[in-house]
Formats: structure tokens, C-alpha cells, sequence
């Protein structure tokens, strides 16, 4: 038995469908509630959360906020000084967030004894940052940590800090519980599984499907996940009966059980979730170069990359489609597979927190 817990408090917006608000739902699920006290906050709890079951854990204490105020600016006064109030009132070890604003919030309205303290979950790519995000991160780093979910974040972020702060940066690749295997219902159903967003590249997927089927009649596409800003351009260029959009839904085995192919055509990703729930469920996956951060995926060993061009994805559907139920698609669905299970598990990326937090607390 622990002498004390390490109690630490979680800050997030909301908990809306996304791969981050996922990761982090389930690192705060599984870390270890005899060694530490989880609080949750909601600061920005204008509808009700996607992730909503963490309210029915017996070990986390979760607490929302509805903001009041309409103008972009009062609301994120109100939101700063609602979690700069319960810091100020409670005594943590750590504080955790994630997700750029959150991370930009927390820290900069946090009280001075929150000092070396406060660790931001790095969601978004460097690509994304202007140079304004850029001075934040510099000035905020000396008196706090950041983890990436990929080494390629972590590489261009080092070229950002000064030297002197790298040892506050740190690589956790995401973590994935282990399905059970579901064998899915149509041999020629490929799929996009994301917010239908530009940065997702949708759009891409789909209007280069409607070329693949010209001489492929028999298979489909089905796009499901939350409308984002690409979702209008979606549909206008939606031209064949054999495309189907769906609305996000939390039961993703259905989804998958659908499904024979992964598609995964974004323009950038840190550690893409999507990537390893196909994997773990033994589909064959189809990456972008632009996806492909860390290497995750071998072109024709255990999935398949194409270099983000229109023409090499058509040329890599045909490639895929030529191996479906073959020996070759056996083989790299079972390297797909293994190597997602043996490095993405929920216990390896939750013993690294754990071991990372309990190294913070204790440095303090």
C-alpha cells in the first residue's frame, strides 16, 4: 500500500469524438487508482460528452462547466478563471492536458505553485503552429512538460526549444485495449473512419474511390465520423450509389465489422488511432506518406503507404485489391496485427505515464 496519492487533475474542454479526447479518456481510465487520485474537469461542457461513461467510474472525480458568455473572448476569460479557481483551491501533484488550447489555457492561468507541475499533452502537428503558438511554447516550456505521440513530433519540436529544455520533452506513442477478432460481413467494403475534416483528406479518398469503381463495380465506400468543415464538400462530390456516409458512433466494431480495407488518406498525423483499431482487428490498411509519421506502417509488409498523390492511391486500390484472399494478404494482415499488439497496448503506453509522472512528482 502507497504512503500517499499522487493526486492529479485532468483539464480538457469536453470530451468530443476525436483520437485525442479517446487517449486521453482511456489513460485517465486505466492509470493505477491505488497510486493515484484522478480529478477530471470539463471546463467547456457546453453538450453532453461522446466519452460520457468516464462519469460512471467509481475511482475519478469528474466535474463540468458550462460557459455562459457568447463572444469568443469572455469565454475564454470565464474558462481560465474557472480552472485557475480549482487549482488555486486544491492541492495537486500534477495537472495534465491535452489538445492545444486546453494546453495553452491550463498552464498560462495555472498559480505560480504549479510550477514544473503541469504536463501538456501535444496533440497537432508542428505544421499547424504560427509563430505566435511557436513564442508560447518557448516561454512555457521552462516551467512545464510536453509529450508527444510520435518521435516525428518530438524531432521537429527539439529544433523549436532550446536545448537546455529537452529533457522536458518526451515521446508516448498512443495505447489500444486488444479486440476481439470480428470477421467483417463484405469482402469488397473499403473504408474512411474520421472527422471530416480537410486535415483528414476525406475528400481525397472519395474522389479517387469513384475512379477505382469504374472497373470495379462490386465494392463500396463507407465514410463515417463527425461533419467538420469538409463534410459540405463531401457530399456535393458524392456521385455513385456505391458510397455510404455515416454519422459518428461510438460502437466502432460495428463500423468495422463492415469493413475489409482501411483508408487512411490525411495530409498529416501524429500516432493515428484509427490506424491501430484496423489493425488490432486485422484489416488491411491503406496509409498516406503524410499519415505515416513514424514509420508505422512498411509499404507491402504490413500494410500498404502511397506518396499522397490521387494517382498512387488508385494505383495502390488496385494493388490491395489484387491481393484479397490471397496467401500475401494473410501474411501482411497477421504482420499488421502483431506489431500493433506488441507495441500500441493501453498497459505499455499506461506504464509509461505512470513512470513518467511518479519521476516528475518525485524530482519535485
Amino acid at each position: 500500500m502507497y504512503e500517499r496519492k499522487i493526486k492529479v487533475a485532468f483539464f480538457i474542454s469536453n470530451l468530443g469524438q476525436g483520437g485525442a479526447e479517446k487517449q486521453f479518456v482511456s489513460l485517465i481510465k486505466n492509470l493505477d487508482p491505488l497510486r493515484f487520485e484522478k480529478h477530471l474537469y470539463l471546463y467547456a461542457y457546453q453538450k453532453e460528452a461522446f466519452y460520457k461513461d468516464i462519469f460512471g467510474y467509481q475511482n475519478i472525480k469528474a466535474f463540468t462547466n458550462k460557459l455562459k458568455y457568447k463572444w469568443s473572448f469572455l469565454k475564454i476569460i470565464q474558462a481560465g478563471l474557472y480552472i485557475r479557481r480549482n487549482l488555486r483551491n486544491e492541492e495537486y501533484d500534477l495537472v495534465i492536458s491535452s489538445l492545444f488550447m486546453n494546453n495553452v489555457l491550463v498552464r498560462l492561468f495555472s498559480p505560480g505553485k504549479y510550477k514544473n507541475k503541469c504536463i501538456a499533452n501535444v496533440r497537432t502537428s508542428h505544421s499547424l503552429y504560427t509563430k505566435w503558438h511557436k513564442l508560447g511554447e518557448k516561454i512555457q516550456i521552462k516551467n512545464s512538460f510536453l509529450i508527444f505521440n510520435s518521435n516525428n513530433a518530438w524531432a521537429h519540436f527539439k529544433k523549436l526549444i532550446s536545448r537546455k529544455y529537452h529533457d522536458r520533452l518526451y515521446v508516448i506513442h498512443n495505447g489500444f485495449d486488444i479486440p476481439k477478432f470480428i470477421a467483417p460481413t463484405s469482402k469488397m467494403v473499403f473504408g474512411c473512419l474520421g472527422r471530416l475534416n480537410v486535415e483528414k483528406n476525406i475528400i481525397q479518398a472519395v474522389r479517387v474511390f469513384q475512379a477505382f469503381e469504374k472497373n470495379h463495380p462490386s465494392v463500396k465506400l463507407i465514410l463515417q465520423g463527425h461533419q467538420g468543415n469538409q463534410y459540405n464538400d463531401i457530399v456535393n462530390l458524392l456521385d455513385s450509389a456505391n458510397i455510404e456516409l455515416r454519422k459518428e458512433d461510438p460502437d466502432i466494431d460495428k463500423y468495422f465489422q463492415a469493413i475489409r480495407v482501411l483508408i487512411l488518406p490525411s495530409l498529416f498525423e501524429g500516432c493515428p488511432n484509427v490506424l491501430f483499431e484496423a489493425l488490432l482487428r486485422r484489416r488491411i490498411c491503406i496509409i498516406s506518406n503524410g499519415a505515416n509519421s513514424d514509420n508505422f506502417i512498411v509499404d507491402g509488409i504490413n500494410g500498404f503507404v502511397y506518396d499522397g498523390t490521387d494517382q498512387d492511391l488508385l494505383n495502390t486500390l488496385e494493388r490491395v485489391f489484387n491481393i484479397l484472399d490471397t496467401e500475401t494478404e494473410t501474411s501482411i494482415i497477421e504482420a499488421g496485427y502483431n506489431y500493433a499488439a506488441v507495441n500500441f497496448s493501453i498497459d505499455a503506453m499506461v506504464n509509461k505515464y505512470e513512470r513518467l509522472f511518479l519521476s516528475i512528482h518525485e524530482s519535485q
